[in-house]
């Protein structure tokens, strides 16, 4: 069945009408198409690449709440908050009295006092400020989701602090090397027959020479910092990178042979 969403075609044949238009009867007349073409690629790679980062967005968003829910587990494993304040009915009962010898009472009493002092009732104000604390009024915030925007936000605005004597350019470039060499390979995973940032000749090669970059920053990050603790660890991360290389490369080569490609 064909794909009813030719992605490149599409980002393509309207760029380069837009080109042909616009640089119609100007110097450049004559450049519309590469000029369209490599927009177009450009394009496609923010799509796809959008793609995966909205998926990251909800996966932040439900990770907390998931793992919240699983650690606060019924009977004998019920978390400590669970015990204390009894939340939605989620309690061992006075479990502290069941313990042989009394030896449970002494955090009971604590219990019963933090119960006292804080409460868990949701007309208590500090309470209900906590559990409003993602909503504040508006339901079309998402539960959580502004916490998610919060610390990214103040991720980014962290203050910049490299080393004294560190080779400052080489540790400036280290994390994007990185990165941009791992999101890169993400342009060769195709969506379906027409959603793709790019399809090279030499498309599985391509990804994995792209991959085999990054051991390279990792090693840069660790040398470039001036000091030999970062750099054992630089050289460390470096060698299981490029020692992972080789199952993977023979894992694609059997995907590759049963393909036929």
């Amino acid at each position: 069945m064909a794909d009813w969403l030719q992605l490149n075609d599409w980002l393509y044949d309207g760029l380069d009408s837009l080109f042909a238009t616009a640089l119609h009867g100007t110097p450049l007349a004559d450049f519309a198409g590469p000029m369209a073409l490599v927009l177009a690629a450009t394009l496609a790679c923010v799509s796809v690449l959008g793609v995966f980062m909205l998926g990251l967005g909800v996966i932040l968003w439900i990770e907390p709440k998931l793992w919240a829910r699983m650690m606060d587990r019924r009977g004998r494993t019920t978390d400590w908050r669970s015990l204390w304040v009894g939340e939605q009915g989620v309690t061992a009962g006075e479990w502290w009295n069941k313990v042989p010898y009394g030896l449970g009472r002494p955090i009971g009493a604590l219990n019963k006092w933090l119960n006292k002092v804080m409460g868990n009732a949701s007309d208590n104000p500090s309470v209900a400020r906590v559990n409003n604390r993602s909503w504040h009024g508006a339901w079309w915030a998402l539960p959580g989701f502004v916490q998610t925007i919060a610390d990214g936000a103040k991720f980014l605005t962290k203050e910049h602090m490299p080393p004294t004597k560190a080779d400052r350019l080489i540790y400036e470039i280290s994390p994007f090397l990185i990165i941009s060499s791992t999101v890169l390979i993400i342009g060769f995973m195709p969506f379906s027959s027409g959603i793709y940032a790019i399809n090279p000749e030499l498309s599985v090669l391509f990804a994995l020479a792209i991959f085999g970059i990054a051991p390279l920053g990792v090693f840069f990050a660790g040398w470039s910092s001036n000091n030999k603790y970062t750099l054992i660890g630089g050289i460390r991360s470096a060698a299981q990178l490029t020692a992972y290389e080789i199952p993977l490369l023979i894992t694609v080569l059997g995907v590759c042979v049963l393909s036929g490609s």
